[in-house]
């Protein structure tokens, strides 16, 4: 299926969505000091619903919603609006590749490493700082 424009949605809600995504955010920097009780494979959950949470803040804040909610995908929906350096988008597509939950004809759930653990909370920081630095709202973004 071929979606022709994102569709569109309330700017109301962005706020929500970066509120959530401080929590998972603040979760996930706990979670990595924590490795008895937060797996990686909880820590990749936790941080991709954080990243997820700040680009859906973004989009929303320009009053859109993704027509795909990978992370390769979202972050292909903020370059539309927002310089993103290339190694940013082909970290999110490997990190896509790790756990592909989205199909029910086909899922694929790699061994999460430490260093894709570490690899992702670098790009969750840098997703936090470009969302930041971008937002329509100007949501305070604190911590």
């Amino acid at each position: 299926m071929i979606i022709q424009k994102t569709e569109t949605c309330n700017q109301t809600e962005s706020p929500r969505f970066i509120s959530d995504a401080e929590s998972y955010y603040k979760t996930a920097l706990g979670g990595v000091k924590r490795k008895a009780v937060f797996t990686n494979e909880i820590l990749y959950n936790i941080i991709s619903m954080s990243i997820e949470k700040y680009m859906m803040g973004f989009l929303t804040s320009k009053n859109e919603l993704p027509p795909c909610h990978t992370l390769g995908n979202m972050i292909k929906e903020v370059k539309r609006h927002v310089p993103v350096a290339e190694s940013l988008v082909k970290k999110m597509d490997y990190f896509d590749k790790l756990q592909f939950i989205c199909s029910f004809a086909f899922i694929k759930q790699e061994p999460i490493s430490d260093n894709d653990i570490a690899d992702m909370i670098v790009v969750l920081i840098e997703v936090r700082a470009l969302v930041q630095g971008h937002l329509l709202h100007k949501e305070k973004i604190t911590a």
